[in-house]
């Protein structure tokens, strides 16, 4: 009786119980494709990992790149900072144990170069850093299984990726 309780507990959902409070999120590595609304709609790449900050609510360190080009110049944004999730499972009532929605946001710097490749030379090709950025946005996860699923998020920009649960 004893094998067979610790089996049935052992095979116990992580989302079950009321609300869909038990989210996926911490110890998540996420990492997408990204387009960025303010740098010309740029094709970037977007990595983060989560960390349980509160109930519901996850942060982390988050590294970006984004590279495009117009007729002159070519650019490279580098980004670094922090992204909170807020999981809405728990008050959504999501209790689907392959869903998760969410809402992020993001602050940070970015530190910008562009370089010239115009006929001729340009003494203006150079590097800066950003004060500081912001960004929000609305997501959600689909859970392939324990280990990997799919993230979407949509906001100050649109990312595409995989979350790896480490």
């Amino acid at each position: 009786m004893l094998a067979i309780s610790t089996f049935s507990f052992a095979q116990e959902n992580k989302k079950s119980g009321g609300g869909g409070a038990s989210y996926l999120g911490p110890g998540n590595l996420n990492v997408g494709l990204s387009t960025y609304w303010s740098y010309s709609s740029s094709l970037g790449v977007q990595l983060d990992y989560e960390f349980n900050l509160a109930r519901d609510f996850t942060v982390g360190p988050s590294l970006s790149y984004a590279g495009y080009s117009d007729s002159w110049y070519n650019y490279s944004v580098f980004g670094l900072g922090a992204r909170f999730r807020w999981y809405a499972d728990r008050v959504l009532n999501i209790t689907h144990p392959k869903w998760d929605v969410f809402a992020n946001g993001d602050i940070g710097f970015s530190i910008w170069s562009h370089k010239y490749t115009g006929p001729g030379t340009d003494p203006k090709s150079q590097s800066s850093t950003s004060p500081l950025w912001i960004g929000l946005g609305i997501g959600g996860k689909f859970h392939f299984n324990d280990k990997i699923g799919l993230q979407l998020i949509i906001g100050s920009g649109a990312q595409i990726g995989l979350h790896f649960q480490l």
